[in-house]
């Protein structure tokens, strides 16, 4: 973006806001009555009337910054529960591991002597990787 634009719209925007600002001034200037008395209690009611919209809106802040609370721990308790693709692998693997080891103890006959098929099981490949390569 070259400089001459970003001045340009950096230009247009404080013209912009600058023109509001005198809109909002001259309405509220052409509301005011002409007593002097008159005119300070009617700045004062407008006053409290701004203040009023801004603890309206405080209040808001509030309430939305909660809620938002409330959804990043959500989304934080839903990551907790989700485990990545390597470690569910892994899981899988060891899993598959200790059902052959066990079996091959199961095959076993009298426990620890190794027989034919407790050998057999204890060769059988691994299986292929389902999520990771």
């Amino acid at each position: 973006m070259s400089r001459r634009i970003r001045t340009f719209e950096e230009s247009a925007r404080r013209e912009t806001a600058a023109a509001k600002l005198a809109t909002y001034t001259q309405m509220a200037d052409s509301t005011a009555p002409r007593d002097p008395r008159g005119r300070g209690d009617h700045f004062r009611k407008h006053l409290a009337d701004a203040h009023r919209t801004i603890e309206i809106l405080q209040l808001r802040i509030k309430d939305l910054e909660q809620e938002r609370d409330k959804i990043k721990q959500a989304r934080e308790y839903d990551l907790s529960l989700c485990v990545t693709r390597t470690v569910a692998e892994e899981a899988r693997q060891d899993a598959f591991r200790l059902a052959r080891r066990k079996a091959a103890i199961l095959a076993e006959w009298p426990h620890g002597v190794p027989t034919m098929l407790s050998e057999e099981i204890d060769c059988i490949p691994d299986p292929k990787p389902k999520w990771t390569r």
